[in-house]
């Protein structure tokens, strides 16, 4: 009758013995395997490997920046020390010409060209327009400062003769090497040889005789054939139409 007074009395309460209460460590143990599931030995190994490699690579990263910033301060301090600033050398203005070669040119070519050139020309005097510089200082090619002197050497030009003038020089001169004549026996001479008065005259003329000289050479061949007396010898000169003045030449140098 109690009993089911008490089973009146609590309706709630299920019948049957009651539970036995969990101990501490039951609890525990079901709370772990409900936190961190359960792993094998190796399995903790691997973890534990893929967190140092982990930690290593970020480790290296971060001493890798390190290191590079570093590199590029120190590329940045090498640049900064090597950069001079320039230093402008300034070279001094040449104000030298070239000085025109004038050697083989007529006086007049050459002084037209040096003077236009801001060079002073000096030439020999009495040297004609048509003269022919042979040398010239300072040398053609070279440079000197304007307002130089260019001094230059000059030659008379060389004439230009016919066929029949330069055959009556020739004539002339191997006749002056036979024995001595006389300027007016020469040009008889040559006519004798079929040149022309004109002819025979200039042959005469530029043939390079020292007519005193001559008298002088023919006095002597005379003397060497025969004896002669001064007035003798002074008309038979004469006769090769010696001047008067070269005759008084010759016989002087004969010893009258």
């Amino acid at each position: 009758m109690s009993e089911n007074s008490n089973n009146a009395a609590h309706p709630d309460t299920p019948s049957g013995p009651p539970a036995a209460a969990p101990s501490a460590g039951r609890a525990v143990a079901a709370s772990s395997k409900r936190g961190l599931p359960s792993l094998k030995w190796w399995q903790w190994s691997l973890i534990a490997l893929g967190v140092l490699v982990l930690i290593s690579m970020i480790t290296t990263g971060i001493s890798g920046g390190s290191a590079s910033d570093d590199d590029g301060s120190s590329e940045q301090v090498t640049v900064a020390e090597e950069v001079e600033e320039p230093v402008v050398k300034t070279e001094p203005e040449d104000t030298t010409v070239a000085v025109p070669n004038v050697v083989g040119k007529t006086v007049a070519e050459a002084r037209a060209d040096v003077e236009s050139a801001g060079f002073v020309f000096v030439v020999d005097a009495g040297a004609g327009d048509d003269w022919v510089i042979l040398s010239q200082g300072p040398v053609g090619s070279g440079k000197a400062e304007p307002g130089t002197q260019v001094s230059v050497t000059t030659e008379a030009p060389k004439p230009v003769y016919t066929l029949a003038q330069q055959n009556a020089i020739g004539k002339a001169q191997s006749y002056l090497k036979l024995t001595g004549f006389s300027r007016a026996g020469l040009i008889g001479q040559l006519e004798f040889e079929g040149f022309s008065t004109e002819e025979a005259t200039f042959g005469a003329d530029n043939a390079g005789a020292d007519w005193n000289a001559e008298a002088a050479e023919k006095a002597a061949s005379y003397l060497e054939l025969s004896s002669f007396s001064r007035q003798s010898l002074y008309d038979q000169l004469a006769y090769e139409e010696f001047t008067d003045a070269e005759i008084q030449f010759g016989l002087a140098a004969v010893g009258y």
